[in-house]
């Protein structure tokens, strides 16, 4: 009796190793994610608004850094180039969580779409698992396939 369920017990070790093997090598490829990142159409089209808008706002902080200019070289009261003063940093403050708010959660959108469609690319390659360069301590640059995919993302 033990006999048997040893055999068994190695059969079936034998027929899980024998699939695991008839499955193949996992394919495995990496891709240098803040290029792919960087030349993403819609990143860039997202980064260029973004720069707009931080420009006008920018714009919006240099007057009223010319107003407080005006101010010292007229002599104003301390007070009131104080209060200046804070009304500058507060605008800045203001400013900067406007574009935050706004952009924050368009970049995270692009970025989960950019996921998607790395997944959609590795699928379509047959790859297993696509790795972040920057994750690796070596590699071969057989296995680097971020010019594949960046031009595939362009064409899409």
């Amino acid at each position: 009796m033990k006999r048997i369920v040893i055999v068994g017990v190695v059969l079936a070790l034998v027929l899980v190793f024998l699939y695991g093997s008839s499955a193949g090598n996992p394919r495995i490829v990496f891709a240098d994610v803040n290029r792919v990142v960087q030349e993403y159409p819609k990143w860039i089209e997202l980064n260029q608004k973004y720069a707009q808008d931080a420009q006008f706002y920018q714009q919006k902080l240099n007057e009223l850094l010319a107003e407080l200019d005006k101010l010292q070289k007229a002599g104003a009261p301390q007070s009131e180039i104080e209060k200046k003063q804070a009304e500058i940093a507060s605008r800045k403050q203001q400013y900067e969580q406007l574009l935050q708010s706004e952009y924050q959660p368009k970049m995270q959108a692009v970025l989960n779409e950019l996921a998607e469609k790395i997944e959609a690319f590795a699928k379509a390659m047959g790859y297993d698992f696509v790795l972040k360069k920057e994750a690796l301590l070596y590699a071969d640059d057989a296995y680097d396939v971020t010019e594949q995919l960046v031009n595939y993302l362009k064409n899409q």
